[in-house]
């Protein structure tokens, strides 16, 4: 509950906020293109109308802010529809006006009240009658509601009658009824009319103050329905924009160069964000806005078509003293004007300007010519052969001998340069001349131009290359590999990082080669060994033979398989022996394998044997448990394992006691063998769950988290072989884990075996593209980052599937996370608008205040919770009493807290 204190505190601030604001908010001096308009609108929502509006001189700041996300009142929202629809100069400000004593306005606000009475937008019964119904509050000095703004802008407009036709008619929004009826259908023609749109796509709040921001939207979007012409306003067709220019041809026919300020607002029609000049479509209608100091303030591409037409044909001349350029048209030639003025942009098949004058003979071009003009005009002419002269070098990155079309990233500054390359081009690799066919993506070349195509290619040695041949040893103190060619021996340095492929053999190694085998060794550039591939040798796996013999002289061990069928396998020296993943040498080994009757788990090419580990446990998916016969069988890798038990050990997480029945199929587990190796004697469930980190101590290997959907925070002191992954699987350290991260553990059993990062990311939505599934996400640090999310995430909000990825809107908050199956999930996260009470630094949490008693009026933060007032990071106790907040909730704490 608020006390008096908080009460008194709170009018003082909405009396403070009523004396900055009055008069001086639309009264300020004129805004200057050499700054930016605001200074704080920078990345908001809104900043494209807000600055529009602002050089319209539709709206003013004070002190060079605008304050966006402020309420405005109801006397300001009618000198923003008045100044909308052109009539600031029909105001006097001279007399002395009077009004009903309950009716009251700010003197500054008067004449225009008057005249929006005058202009109908404003009706006085209407007016008179509200402010009596709040008798003790000042009408114009109130905060102007949603859904009052939409009839003030209805009839600024001038759609009164379909107002008039939709009245007695619901709108399609959940708070329908908490609309006044003699508004609602005036909020029901502002959607029609795409000027208004929910708070959510199923709200419209239509009580709710609406924001300084919200307002220059509507009415920036409301320009469309009238015709004004507002001072500094020009429209025409674009023809250039760059290095701070940008010319335009007017509707009179004449072409204007105009200079655009550093700080100017660039738009396209089709977006709220600012853009490069140079993304802005030559030819498009462009409307601009000058400011005070005659530069352009704003610019914003009106539509995406283009308004020329364009001519083909071959260049025949070019008449200097007519403005001439004449073209071999069917079977005579023609000629077409250009502006003496304004001559034409020229470019080439590589997109380099030349001259008017330098355009070759013959030339096929592609003319592009206004219709704007009674008589259209050349604007630009496109060669379609390049005309340049030029040597290069760089890496190929794309090449079709058949269209002879070829792409080079440069070396020195990694552009790509798209080239043609002549029928008759010389391809050579050193001093031998070679097919066009034996140019490979990824060659670097150096090629010479004439006259815009390729003529030569000279091909550097690739980059890799490979050696057949047969291994004679590995020289370990040179990290060098001995192989003979056709007889003869020859020595290589192995890479750093080089693989071993063996075909059957898992994670091979150098040591696991045998001499005689054949491989195939690929170098690379520096021409040392990358990569090892034996051929003509498969590795194959026993699982569960048992020892039967050891012959020492010849090194033989003897083995019985799982079938009963008896196997002798060499063990040569190079041997790798494993005990439950730790690596032993052959002489600690030796004395624990040879025992008859011992279980070991053996793979080996020919009689050889080149892998052999001691059977502790099995890990592998149940493919039976029979609890009659008491035997559980497993699939482990492509060998299955039939393992007796008696009564095992279970270990299942979340279970404090579990039985061997509680085995099903389909489960992955780790059978622990007993001492004699010939029975199960636990038995691990492999399980994941998802959870959010509570605190790490990185030195004691301490991890407590929370379980989502749960208030239980388990502990757990982590084994020394953990696996702790960042969300793409890199290896991380658990230093790097903190409180408020979202994992994903696996157990084997009740010990966590690998922990890796969940949440993929959070943030606002930019842009969805539901066909490549991607979802364009700014961070809370300003960036924007593109994530995919695969064929079939699970979409929800509220935990109601939404279906596909159409649903979910640009502004809307979502994390993205993969759950602990790694499915991807995204989840759209409803904004709470709430007044701001006060923060708790002790419980880490913030009250809001509430509208009825039995209302939540206290929030838990999360530990990395953004609070921000647009691209400004704020503290919590940078929140003031009566604060208008978005707050954005996540599995119970505010993720984001909007000022």
């Amino acid at each position: 509950m608020e006390t008096n204190a908080s009460f008194k505190r709170t009018a003082m601030v909405i009396a403070l906020a009523a004396f900055v604001w009055t008069g001086t908010t639309w009264s300020a001096s004129g805004v200057s293109a050499a700054a930016p308009v605001f200074s704080d609108v920078k990345g908001h929502w809104a900043e494209k109308d807000m600055v529009k509006l602002a050089l319209q001189n539709i709206i003013k700041g004070n002190e060079g802010k605008f304050r966006p996300n402020d309420s405005i009142r109801r006397e300001d929202a009618v000198i923003v529809a008045l100044k909308f629809m052109g009539l600031a100069d029909n105001i006097s400000v001279g007399g002395s006006i009077a009004f009903p004593s309950s009716f009251q306005v700010d003197d500054y606000a008067k004449p225009y009240i008057v005249e929006a009475f005058k202009q109908k937008i404003l009706l006085a019964d209407e007016e008179y009658a509200l402010a009596n119904q709040e008798k003790g509050k000042p009408w114009g000095k109130t905060n102007a509601s949603r859904e009052w703004v939409a009839r003030l802008l209805v009839r600024a407009i001038g759609k009164e009658s379909a107002a008039a036709d939709n009245a007695g008619k619901a709108t399609a929004f959940s708070d329908n009824a908490k609309m006044e009826a003699n508004l609602r259908p005036y909020v029901l023609t502002a959607v029609e009319q795409g000027l208004v749109s929910g708070v959510t796509p199923t709200t419209f709040e239509p009580k709710s103050p609406i924001t300084r921001a919200a307002i220059a939207k509507l009415f920036s979007k409301a320009e469309s329905k009238i015709n004004v012409a507002y001072s500094g306003q020009v429209y025409g067709t674009l023809l250039t924009s760059d290095s701070g220019k940008l010319s335009l041809l007017l509707d009179n026919g004449t072409i204007v160069d105009y200079t655009i300020s550093a700080s100017a607002m660039i738009t396209r029609f089709d977006s709220d964000k600012a853009v490069p000049a140079a993304t802005l479509k030559p030819y498009s209608k462009t409307m601009l806005i000058k400011a005070e100091d005659g530069s352009v303030g704003y610019v914003e591409q009106l539509d995406n078509q283009t308004y020329v037409t364009t001519l083909e044909g071959t260049f025949s001349k070019l008449t200097a003293t007519t403005s001439s350029v004449w073209l071999s048209v069917d079977d005579g030639f023609k000629d077409y004007k250009y502006d003496k003025n304004y001559e034409p942009v020229v470019t080439d098949a590589q997109g380099k300007k030349i001259a008017l004058a330098d355009i070759p003979a013959d030339a096929q071009v592609t003319l592009i010519v206004d219709k704007v003009r009674a008589e259209p005009k050349i604007l630009a002419i496109s060669v379609k052969q390049s005309v340049v002269n030029k040597n290069g070098s760089g890496i190929v990155t794309a090449w079709n001998p058949a269209s002879g079309s070829l792409e080079v990233a440069d070396t020195s500054t990694s552009e790509t340069t798209k080239l043609t390359v002549s029928p008759t081009a010389t391809f050579k690799q050193g001093d031998v001349f070679v097919k066009a066919d034996q140019l490979k993506t990824g060659d670097m070349i150096s090629y010479e131009v004439k006259s815009g195509v390729v003529v030569s290619v000279q091909m550097a040695k690739p980059a890799q290359t490979t050696v057949t041949g047969t291994f004679d040893s590995y020289v370990k103190d040179r990290d060098t590999i001995l192989f003979t060619v056709n007889g003869s021996l020859s020595a290589k340095f192995l890479a750093s990082g080089a693989a071993v492929r063996i075909t059957g053999m898992q994670d091979a190694t150098v040591a696991d080669l045998q001499k005689g085998d054949t491989v195939t060794l690929t170098l690379d550039s520096a021409d040392k060994v990358s990569q090892i591939t034996v051929t003509g040798r498969n590795v194959e796996t026993m699982m569960g033979a048992t020892v039967a013999g050891y012959v020492a002289g010849t090194k033989t061990l003897s083995l019985i398989d799982a079938s009963g069928k008896p196997r002798n396998l060499i063990l040569v020296p190079n041997v790798r022996y494993d005990l439950n993943g730790q690596s032993l040498s052959a002489e600690t080994a030796l004395p624990l394998i040879t025992v008859p009757g011992k279980k070991l788990m053996v793979s080996f090419s020919g009689e050889n044997a080149v892998y052999v580990s001691i059977v502790a446990k099995y890990t592998g998916t149940v493919l039976e448990n029979n609890t009659t016969a008491k035997t559980l069988k497993l699939q482990v890798g492509a060998n299955t394992v039939t393992l007796p038990y008696t009564y095992p050990v279970v270990e299942i997480y979340g279970q404090t006691s579990s039985s061997y029945t509680q085995v099903n199929v389909g489960d992955q587990v780790s059978a622990l063998l007993n001492g004699s190796q010939d029975q199960a004697s636990a038995i691990q469930v492999h399980k994941r769950a998802q959870f959010e980190v509570v605190s790490v101590d990185a030195a004691a290997l301490k991890l407590r988290a929370q379980k989502t959907g749960t208030s239980v925070v388990e502990e757990w002191v982590l084994p020394s072989n953990v696996v702790l992954q960042d969300e793409n699987g890199t290896a991380k350290p658990l230093s790097q884990f903190s409180a408020g991260m979202l994992v994903n553990i696996s157990f084997q059993g009740k010990t966590p075996s690998v922990i890796k990062n969940a949440r993929l990311a959070f943030g606002k939505v930019v842009s969805v593209n539901a066909s490549a599934s991607t979802i364009n996400i700014e961070l809370s640090n300003g960036t924007t980052v593109t994530k995919s999310v695969g064929g079939s995430p699970v979409i929800v909000r509220d935990n109601v599937s939404l279906g596909s990825l159409s649903v979910i809107q640009p502004e809307d908050r979502v994390e993205i996370r993969q759950d602990e199956n790694d499915r991807i999930f995204v989840e759209v996260i409803p904004v709470l608008r709430k007044y701001f009470w006060k923060y708790s630094a002790g419980s880490q949490s913030i009250d809001v205040k509430r509208s009825t008693l039995d209302e939540n009026y206290t929030y838990a933060l999360h530990a990395q919770a953004y609070i921000h007032q647009g691209a400004a990071l704020l503290n919590p106790t940078d929140l003031k009493d009566d604060d208008v907040i978005s707050l954005y909730i996540l599995r119970g704490k505010v993720v984001e807290i909007a000022k």
